[in-house]
């Protein structure tokens, strides 16, 4: 399965900074399995070596496994990214307009 340029992108810096973080692969599943990850172990790492693609959630719920552990060792380096699809779904709110239909909107 080809992966889009976006993926791509966030794939190879996740790799980059995977390295930074001194973290084994089955380290990094456990931690993105019980922060709510559903890919297996194999698919994880398939997807760090640009075997498989992931759904852009999976990918977010990877990187936010990684940037804890980089956290932890208070690194100074990059982080990994999380996907554009999150980044947008997250501006559909904050447009600043308020319903007509809102709680406490006086007519």
């Amino acid at each position: 399965m080809a992966l889009g340029k976006d993926e791509d992108e966030q794939r190879l810096r996740f790799e980059e900074t995977l390295r930074d973080a001194d973290l084994r692969i089955e380290e990094l599943w456990l931690r993105y399995f019980s922060i709510g990850g559903v890919a297996g172990q194999f698919e994880v790492e398939a997807y760090i070596h640009g075997a498989i693609a992931l759904p852009p959630l999976q990918r977010d719920i990877l990187s936010h496994a990684l940037n804890e552990r980089l956290d932890e060792l208070d690194s100074q380096g990059g982080r990994a990214s999380y996907s554009r699809e999150s980044e947008d779904a997250g501006r559909s709110h904050d447009d600043g307009e308020t319903s007509e239909n809102e709680p406490g909107d006086s007519e």
